[in-house]
């Protein structure tokens, strides 16, 4: 029997990253006009606040997520909260978001044009798998309010995502300067 290899991401960390996850997959289907944001909040607060919630986040009883106080819930901020349709810089986005109270962290979604983004030279993925050139790269960049960050960037293809916490500095920085700001 072997033993497995113990998880190279923190908890918090490892929470972030299935939100970023869950984000990417509601996301997935369609072009993204504008950058959608998204709070992050802890899932036992949501319900706490709202126990009625506690069966559409599959909370109820012993199920998975019913005491891991570390769970976040993404919540798509309605088109009052979002950003014009005019704006597709994230950056742009991100200088008028107002977070909700309840928001542990937040992430964005969009879609970068092919001219908003570069691979380093001298960089590639691990596994050597390079990311579609000449067309718009699907992100999602997530950060907790303690500065944690974490990203997921679609290849375009049926490989799925290049994740990790350093993938979209400038997004990343600005969102947890966002985070911050609402403190």
């Amino acid at each position: 029997m072997t033993t497995p290899a113990q998880d190279p991401l923190d908890a918090p960390t490892a929470a972030l990253a299935a939100a970023v996850l869950e984000v990417a997959r509601h996301v997935e289907d369609g072009p993204l006009a504008a950058p959608r944001l998204f709070a992050l909040a802890r899932s036992t607060e949501l319900i706490a606040a709202s126990p009625a919630l506690a069966a559409l986040l599959g909370a109820e009883g012993e199920g998975a997520n019913a005491h891991d106080d570390l769970h976040l819930t993404p919540i798509d901020l309605d088109e009052a909260s979002a950003p014009s349709p005019a704006a597709t810089d994230p950056l742009a986005a991100l200088e008028s978001v107002q977070w909700p109270d309840l928001a542990a962290g937040g992430a964005i979604a969009c879609d970068l044009a092919p001219s908003a983004w570069s691979v380093r030279d001298g960089e590639e993925h691990a596994d050597g798998a390079a990311l579609p050139s000449g067309r718009a790269l699907r992100v999602v960049v997530a950060a907790l309010t303690d500065g944690t960050t974490w990203s997921a960037v679609h290849r375009g293809d049926e490989d799925g995502y290049v994740l990790g916490a350093a993938l979209l500095p400038e997004i990343s920085e600005a969102l947890v300067q966002t985070l911050a700001g609402g403190a």
